[in-house]
């Protein structure tokens, strides 16, 4: 027989290394992060480690977590912060995060699942002229090394430029590229190429828009979130925004404050209202924003327009000029259709509302005094309807098209519509139907007026779209029929003839070759600096490819 102390001590040690095992195991395996000291440490849960451990990783993302939930105004604190919840708009990176409580040692992985993650590019590391590059990698999450070509392009200002005409540029844009290690570039040496002189009209001349208002309706984080592109139109004009804030019930004071001095900081002359009838739905606040409108609105307004919140214009210069060209002192009702006959079928023959409804204010008037009996008796859910049969209930005006309103009723790829030409009053569906930078692209409008996606022709397969694209195609340039636009969104069809068409059949990938245009900014000397980015496959080891073009002042 054995004495009793021995299974004891076998049992004990056994369990010790039963023990180490699977913490090993589990340590190497499936790596669980090392435990350290810190105030207030919470347990974490293995299985919560390994969710963890599941979920993609852009590559340069924060490493200390990502803000989520509701959005709150600028300024304000949320004291208790709640759990993550999902939006359908990616959570933006928090503008500073705290360092992690104990440093990571050189050689280990920062980010749980991720052994390869990299500290982000630091544009110190890099020559002067690389910053805007090597900063703007970040966000777009390029790629370690990029394939990086500069040019530059001294603008040759014109009142005669014909703005549909597409100049042919013998030379090539995309020459003397170099690769770029946005991690070590201190050395790198970019060619130097003379300047590509390009005929442009000249920036529209400074000019406040006292005689325009504006009127939405929309809830209180879309309203907080629209300040920056609203800005880009309005701050500065002079010209009105009114905005129904649906919401506005559920925020206190302070919030609408915030939000009404955010407004101001960014130079936008706007008036935030609460709903006239809190029964009213966001369709039936978008007509019943004329009430407000009349009452806040100066007395020299000759145009009330009423818009979506994702309504966006370039410039307010050319709107101003082509409403200019009508009689605001009759009544008018002006706007533009669908581009797609499937919804004029459906909803009739209107100003489509992302396109806006622009009313005179005769017409405006006798809209405001029936507003409220048009809204009871339409049979109607959505805001433009309402406001058609309220115009032709109260007036005789019929629907004025103005050429270069768009609804934007395109989905998905909308490359062919901006790479044919178009001179667009306005731009919709831009956070929504399709997903493109707009404020961004619009940005050259501010350098040069209505070279907003002036096209040329570079060289033998290239074109260039100012602001949107630059796009090589594999047969040349002579094998595309310039004067029709590209059918690229889904469903692009015969509906779209009449507004759009004739369309021209999209081409496929391994025929057409796109850098985007995905970040922009002016510098201290006015020179307007624009990043083109074709993103390269990543299954076959390809470097992303970037064009930045300098505008020089």
């Amino acid at each position: 027989m054995f004495p009793s102390k021995v299974p004891r001590v076998l049992v004990l040690v056994s369990a010790v290394l039963l023990l180490v095992v699977t913490y090993t195991t589990l340590h190497l395996y499936h790596r669980v992060p090392p435990s350290y000291p810190i105030a207030n440490s919470q347990v974490t849960p293995i299985q919560d480690a390994a969710a963890i451990e599941e979920k993609p990783n852009s590559g340069h993302a924060a490493t200390t977590g990502e803000t989520t939930g509701n959005i709150l105004a600028p300024g304000l604190v949320n004291p208790t912060p709640g759990p993550a919840v999902q939006d359908e708009v990616p959570a933006q990176k928090p503008d500073h995060e705290e360092p992690p409580a104990n440093p990571v040692a050189a050689g280990s992985s920062a980010n749980v699942g991720d052994e390869h993650q990299l500290p982000l590019p630091d544009p110190k590391d890099c020559p002067k002229d690389l910053e805007f590059l090597v900063r703007s990698s970040i966000d777009l999450e390029l790629t370690e090394r990029v394939r990086y070509t500069r040019r530059h392009i001294q603008p040759v200002f014109s009142n005669s430029v014909d703005r549909d005409d597409v100049v042919n540029i013998t030379e090539p844009l995309v020459q003397g590229d170099v690769e770029v290690d946005l991690y070590d570039c201190g050395d790198v040496v970019i060619p130097q190429q003379a300047p590509i002189q390009l005929h442009v009209p000249k920036p529209y001349p400074v000019a406040t828009f006292t005689h325009l208002a504006f009127g939405i309706a929309t809830e209180y984080s879309r309203l907080n979130n629209s300040i920056s592109p609203f800005s880009h139109w309005l701050s500065g004009t002079g010209a009105k925004l009114v905005v129904i804030v649906t919401d506005a019930k559920g925020k206190s004071s302070d919030e609408m404050e915030q939000l009404q001095r955010d407004f101001e900081v960014a130079g936008i002359n706007a008036t935030l209202v609460k709903p006239i009838n809190d029964a009213f739905t966001t369709s039936q606040n978008h007509f019943a924003v004329l009430v407000n409108m009349l009452e806040h609105s100066n007395p020299d307004v000759e145009w009330y327009g009423l818009l979506d919140d994702d309504t966006f214009f370039p410039s307010l210069k050319p709107l101003s000029d082509s409403l200019a060209k009508l009689n605001h002192q009759v009544d008018a009702y002006v706007g533009a259709l669908s581009e797609d006959f499937a919804s004029v079928r459906n909803f009739g023959f209107m100003a489509f509302g992302g396109a806006g409804a622009f009313l005179s204010p005769p017409l405006a008037k006798k809209l405001g005094d029936q507003a409220l009996k048009c809204i009871d008796e339409t049979t109607s859910k959505e805001g433009d309807t309402i406001i058609r049969d309220c115009v032709y209930t109260n007036s005789r005006a019929k629907l004025t098209i103005l050429p270069g309103l768009y609804q934007q009723d395109i989905v998905n790829d909308v490359s062919g519509f901006f790479e044919a030409g178009v001179k667009p009053l306005n731009l919709h569906h831009w956070k929504s139907w399709y997903k493109e930078p707009v404020e961004k692209m619009a940005k050259v409008a501010k350098f040069c007026g209505d070279c907003f996606l002036q096209r040329w022709r570079f060289g033998s397969d290239t074109v260039f779209s100012n602001g949107y694209s630059v796009a090589t195609y594999r047969d040349g340039v002579a094998s595309v029929d310039l004067q029709y636009m590209e059918g690229t969104w889904s469903k692009a069809g015969s509906d779209f003839d009449f507004s759009l068409g004739p369309l021209r059949e999209p081409y496929p990938a391994d025929q057409k070759k796109s850098y985007k245009l995905r970040e922009v900014e002016f510098t201290e000397k006015g020179d307007l600096k624009q990043l083109y980015v074709r993103v390269g496959n990543s299954s076959i080891g390809e470097l992303d490819q970037v064009l930045e073009l300098i505008w020089l002042s």
